[in-house]
């Protein structure tokens, strides 16, 4: 399997990027192909007015000379894209929620995506704050976003990070990281069933 990492934390040695370490582990005891972006590492022109409808004609000339192409083709030549985020206010970061605006680029006229197929999952980590913890939320839009591009949704790996009002992360956040990375390389999502 051939994974893409794309992290989107300002940070890029904090809370999720040592949770998604942890899915490497995985990933890599199973012998898939990791490559690992950050997408602080690109520029990527925020949507325009009309930007949907000219993406559906693939004009992308209001993006100027962004980075986008580049990182549509690194999402084309994976089997599963693993998107790392802090969660903020109950969603992705900035930078990597701009990302993700942009993936209307993959969408054909006839509304079919060129990542149709493609494995989505999520690595995110929250405040611990909620009744519900964001994560779980984040990931029902993720889930969503999976569906409409005609992708597979994977599942996610969650956890709350270190606050005065919460413990953080304990050892079983990072063991069921690392076992759910083995299920990516396997084609396989967070409850172990084979779909990809």
């Amino acid at each position: 399997m051939k994974i893409l990492m794309v992290y989107g934390s300002p940070d890029g040695e904090g809370n999720s990027r040592k949770l998604a370490n942890s899915v490497i582990d995985g990933l890599k005891s199973e012998n898939a192909e990791v490559e690992e972006i950050s997408i602080y590492d690109y520029n990527i022109t925020d949507v325009w007015p009309n930007y949907f409808g000219d993406a559906l004609q693939n004009k992308f000339e209001k993006a100027g000379d962004d980075d986008m192409p580049k990182l549509k083709d690194k999402m084309i030549a994976a089997d599963v894209i693993v998107l790392v985020s802090p969660v903020y206010w109950y969603q992705l970061g900035g930078k990597m929620k701009t990302f993700v605006d942009r993936w209307s680029d993959t969408i054909n006229p006839d509304f079919s995506s060129d990542l149709k197929g493609k494995g989505l999952a999520l690595v995110s980590t929250h405040s611990g704050m909620n009744v519900m913890n964001s994560s779980n939320y984040l990931q029902l839009a993720m889930e969503a976003t999976a569906r409409f591009m005609g992708m597979v949704w994977m599942g996610g790996a969650e956890a709350p990070v270190p606050m005065p009002i919460s413990s953080g992360p304990v050892d079983g956040h990072y063991d069921i990281a690392k076992d759910f990375g083995q299920k990516l390389a396997r084609g396989e999502n967070l409850i172990g069933q084979k779909i990809l």
